[in-house]
């Protein structure tokens, strides 16, 4: 899969300490040792920046001076090992900073001759999680981890967290820029501000449309919209000349949006692409959102807040993987796959190699009257995709993959058949998606990506305090679903 030229975003800052306690004789330093010497050759490979208390952690003043140290480096995640158990009071210390916290307990080994508990690791993760939940007013969730660090038990979920936190962290802070509102009837993708900015640090920023639309027909640089137009017409692109005057329109509104996202540091835009830009500048901006996307700039269609936030998410999990949005719009049981599919916002990256006929949008064509253009028809490659994104609340969390079939007809824009459907990785029929999808309320709007990031994507949610939605399985009867009585 290509990838597009990704803002480049910073690392993950990781902090390690080591909680001690003499009694307790196990080789429990070099174990440290040996740990943080493996954890400083994952750093690249994760994106992450390890700064280790070097020193065992064996009183309370040793934890408040570590922790002090590591809240003053700026540490993002904070990794507590419990190389052997040792007294509650010294994580108090790390909760009072408020920083994600991970316990990380480890073996005990083959018993000795001696025949005593060598370290009691794992009690002494269980004693720091109970205090964390239960008495010390600790605002995050927190994970666990077991094992050596080169084991994969670790590995595994190591890696996860490292993907998860260091997308939050980016996501935190940005910008999605709604220009022109959210399309008509479409009140189920209306956010409330605040509910976004109070759970994942994001800001919405309203655009006027009028303005965006005069700074795009006033543009005069004609050798900068010609540059803009050869970009749209990529070597898988087939365009229809004779919609030339479109695909100026479309240049002239992608520099007016890049404009825009420098000025106001807009990360990913919601655009209502109906029916204004149809009725005030007569063009549809189906590729438009295609060549942003392309581009690296998440792009909604139909002033979709929520999805553009998902697309930046999901973008930032994969390191700048291009994304797409899609709806869903018919079942098959019969090989238990669903069409994805929309009026034609994919980028030509994602499509298979039959490429994209980029033409006028047939749903704006009237019977004798001039075409309006443009969008994408296209056909997703195949491979393993995950559908991923936030409710309009903020509050849940929708994520299952599966694999696009290319071959199987389907119908004008962009489109892909999606197969082998799993979620929590577990096979899930069409019938079980429709009823989990229906039964949870979630919008019509289904952010897609290649690759599998399922895992990530949920403990992103789950860092942020956010619930995941889980598969529900298919009935003939209507489940209850707890409305007032």
């Amino acid at each position: 899969m290509m990838e597009n030229e990704m803002k480049t975003i910073r690392n993950l800052k990781v902090g390690l300490v080591g909680m001690m306690c003499t009694p307790f004789r196990g080789d429990k330093e070099h174990y440290f040792l040996e740990d943080w010497q493996t954890l400083l050759g994952l750093q690249e490979e994760l994106g992450f920046e390890l700064k280790v208390i070097e020193e065992g952690i064996y009183t309370k003043d040793e934890a408040q001076q570590s922790a002090t140290k590591l809240a003053e480096w700026g540490a993002d995640f904070i990794l507590v090992q419990s190389s052997s158990f040792a007294a509650g009071e010294f994580i108090q210390p790390f909760a009072a900073t408020k920083i994600r916290l991970g316990l990380w307990g480890v073996p005990e080994g083959v018993p000795s001759k001696e025949g005593g508990l060598p370290l009691n690791s794992f009690t002494g993760v269980n004693l720091y999680n109970s205090l964390l939940r239960t008495r010390l007013g600790y605002p995050h969730p927190i994970k666990w981890f077991f094992g050596r660090a080169e084991s994969p038990t670790f590995r595994e979920r190591f890696s996860i967290s490292m993907r998860a936190l260091r997308a939050l962290i980016n996501l935190q802070g940005s910008r999605i820029g709604l220009a022109g509102g959210v399309a008509p009837g479409f009140d189920n993708l209306i956010i409330n501000p605040e509910d976004l900015k109070r759970k994942l640090g994001v800001e919405m920023v309203e655009l006027n449309f009028e303005k965006v639309l005069e700074r795009a027909q006033l543009l005069r640089d004609d050798k900068r919209l010609e540059s803009v137009k050869s970009s749209f017409l990529k070597e898988n692109v087939q365009f229809d000349i004779g919609l030339n005057e479109h695909l100026e329109k479309l240049s002239r509104l992608q520099i007016a949006y890049l404009q825009i996202a420098e000025e106001e540091g807009i990360n990913a835009f919601a655009i209502s692409c109906w029916p204004r830009f149809q009725a005030d500048y007569g063009v549809a901006v189906c590729s438009l959102l295609g060549e942003l996307n392309t581009l690296g700039v998440p792009a909604a269609c139909e002033g979709d807040v929520p999805s553009a936030v998902s697309m930046l998410a999901l973008s930032l999990i994969s390191s700048g993987t291009v994304r797409t949005l899609m709806d869903l719009v018919t079942l098959d049981p019969a090989d238990d796959s669903v069409l994805l599919w929309h009026c034609g916002p994919t980028s030509p990256l994602l499509a298979d190699q039959r490429g994209v006929r980029m033409g006028s949008l047939w749903l704006f064509d009237q019977q004798g009257g001039t075409p309006i253009g443009l969008h994408n028809d296209l056909t997703l490659q195949a491979g393993r995709v995950t559908v991923g994104g936030f409710t309009a609340d903020f509050e849940k969390v929708l994520v299952f993959q599966g694999e696009i079939d290319p071959h199987k007809p389907s119908y004008r824009g962009s489109r892909g058949w999606l197969k082998n459907i799993q979620m929590r990785k577990k096979p899930l029929r069409a019938l079980d998606l429709a009823e989990t999808l229906l039964s949870s309320g979630f919008q019509h709007h289904y952010p897609v990506i290649y690759g599998e990031v399922e895992e990530a994507f949920l403990e992103m949610a789950a860092w942020a305090n956010i619930l995941e939605i889980k598969p529900i399985e298919y009935s003939t009867h209507l489940k209850a679903q707890g409305l007032p009585c």
